[in-house]
This record gives C-alpha cells, sequence and structure tokens, in this order.
C-alpha cells in the first residue's frame, strides 16, 4: 500500500471564499437538475496519477463531475469536467501551479 501522506496546516476559509463557493454550488445545481451531472462543494476529493506515478489527491473549492461511478468514498479517481478554484494569498501559487498541472 502506498501511502504518500502530506500533512498540511490549513486555517479555515475566509466567509468571502465560502460565499463564492456556496453561490457558484447553488446556481450551478439548478442547471444540472436533470442531467447526469452533479456539482460538489470542496468536500470531494480527487485522486490522480502524475507523470512519474506518484499518487496525489487534491480537493477543488467546487467541481463538476458527470463520471460519478468513478467514486471511491468522498474521492474521485478519474477527472472531473470542471474545476473551481478561490484563490487567495496564502493559496494561490499552489491552486496555479501544481493543482492546475494535476487537473490538465
Amino acid at each position: 500500500m502506498d501511502l504518500n501522506l502530506q500533512i498540511t496546516d490549513m486555517t479555515g476559509a475566509r466567509p468571502e471564499h465560502s460565499t463564492v463557493i456556496v453561490n457558484f454550488v447553488a446556481a450551478v445545481r439548478k442547471q444540472l437538475k436533470d442531467s447526469m451531472c452533479y456539482v460538489f462543494s470542496d468536500n470531494v476529493q480527487y485522486r490522480f496519477k502524475t507523470e512519474e506515478g506518484e499518487n496525489k489527491t487534491v480537493i477543488p473549492d467546487a467541481s463538476i463531475n458527470c463520471r460519478t461511478r468513478s467514486r471511491r468514498g468522498n474521492t474521485f479517481i478519474d477527472a472531473p469536467r470542471f474545476v473551481m478554484e478561490v484563490l487567495s494569498l496564502s493559496t494561490e501559487k499552489y491552486d496555479r501551479g501544481e493543482k492546475m498541472n494535476l487537473y490538465c
């Protein structure tokens, strides 16, 4: 079993950050009502394998996934159809760098 764990100390999101996520999820949820796609807030994980074969797990601020059968617990093992990241000073470099590369 390959456990590549990294402990990250994160403070809670600012209310403005959470408001953007909640507003997005609420608006999109109505639009996806009759589709096979679902919109998720920031409690869903996506697991990717890097080009080097390393397992990485990311949690986007919001995502849309149309292949929900790839789910294992609260983790999807394929790429979402859409991801949204609300940038903040503390996460912008990671969100625009390593995390965006994993999504691509």
